[in-house]
């Protein structure tokens, strides 16, 4: 195992890395009174004071293990030193690693703890769980559903800043989709589909996501369109005198060109059918 060194910028890495798996910690001050942080996979925390001497720490140290579960970083102290525990605990409250840290000792008793916060650092994957489409958004919203879920798997094995921004896009994708807002949904999804395949994370090439996105706008389109068909013939079926047979014919036509997947000629005329039932009204 290969001890890191964990600057302040990268804690929210070292979180991440806890929200994958237990880690061992070591913490000191160098020779500088600089905070000396260092992470490392296993079991055995302590193998971390010689790493730690190595960077110019020294006397008193702490070491541990530290797991990230949802919004919170639990450091178990094997080592305690209340005095240290306190410039650790400095350490993240100035690199605000975004978690609520809790310090306990091997038997559980809770040691010390950071002011705790709301956390946006670590977003779980069960966001997508949260996928509540309104009633009445249909197959298009379903659609949707099914290609975030397709995409969540793969997400974890994004580097780790990367890993971050896409999980949020997640939880924002989500969110569209439960306020019916699906194009801007389905904008976000490709999105996310198309980092999959530049960091050669999908099973597609960037064409075939393309094609498959193309086709998923054009049906979400294609429904759309016969929503605002049916609008505009009942609207018309209420049109005095005797403009609603020129009216109705022109409905008429624009569902023809819905169904040939005329999208662009449809909406034109759906716009000219609107714009003459205003002048009307």
């Amino acid at each position: 195992m290969v001890a890191t060194r964990v600057p302040g910028e990268d804690v929210k890495s070292m979180v991440r890395q806890g929200a994958r798996k237990r880690m061992c910690f070591g913490f000191c001050q160098d020779k500088s009174n600089d905070p000396l942080l260092m992470i490392e996979p296993g079991k055995k925390p302590e193998a971390l004071r010689a790493p730690l001497k190595k960077a110019g720490g020294g006397p008193p140290m702490i070491w541990g293990t530290y797991v990230v579960r949802s919004d919170q970083m639990e450091m178990i102290v094997e080592k305690v030193s209340a005095k240290v525990i306190t410039q650790l605990k400095k350490f993240f409250r100035k690199n605000r690693p975004k978690v609520n840290v809790l310090f306990y000792d091997k038997g559980g008793n809770l040691l010390d703890s950071l002011k705790p916060e709301t956390s946006d650092a670590v977003i779980t994957e069960d966001k997508v769980a949260d996928v509540a489409p309104p009633n009445g958004s249909g197959k298009p919203a379903q659609e949707l559903v099914k290609r975030l879920k397709k995409i969540r798997p793969r997400i974890a094995l994004a580097p780790g800043p990367l890993e971050m921004k896409l999980k949020r896009a997640v939880a924002k994708t989500v969110k569209m989709i439960n306020d019916d807002k699906l194009q801007e949904a389905e904008t976000l999804i490709t999105v996310l589909e198309m980092a999959m395949v530049k960091i050669g994370k999908s099973v597609e090439n960037e064409q075939r996501t393309l094609a498959r996105a193309q086709r998923s706008r054009d049906r979400m389109s294609l429904g759309a369109g016969v929503k605002r068909a049916q609008a505009l013939r009942a609207n018309v079926a209420r049109t005095p005198g005797s403009s609603r047979n020129k009216l109705d014919r022109a409905v008429h036509k624009a569902a023809r060109l819905l169904k040939s997947r005329d999208l662009n000629g449809a909406s034109k005329m759906m716009d000219r059918i609107e714009k003459a039932l205003t002048s009307i009204s």
